[in-house]
């Protein structure tokens, strides 16, 4: 039995560049552009970083990324004004 293609599979170098050139355009869409970041922390550390994440009702790779832009972000502030 033959696979059939994804729609995605099918699309031309030309109809992916029109998508491209498309959704550039969209305002409403906000473009994420993110790097990945690997650490070590020690195992109490991270049992209580996942303990506050599930308090939040978080995954706690989501729980610490918020964590680390919002004391980035507050840093800073302070940071900008010297």
């Amino acid at each position: 039995m033959k696979k059939r293609k994804s729609k995605l599979e099918t699309l031309t170098s030309k109809q992916i560049d029109e998508i491209t050139a498309q959704s550039e355009k969209r305002k409403d869409v906000p473009i994420i552009k993110s790097s990945q970041v690997n650490m070590r922390v020690t195992s109490d550390l991270l049992t209580k970083i996942k303990k506050l994440a599930k308090a939040q009702g978080l995954p706690y790779t989501t729980f610490l990324t918020q964590l680390i832009a919002e004391d980035i972000e507050r840093l800073w502030g302070v940071f900008k004004k010297h």
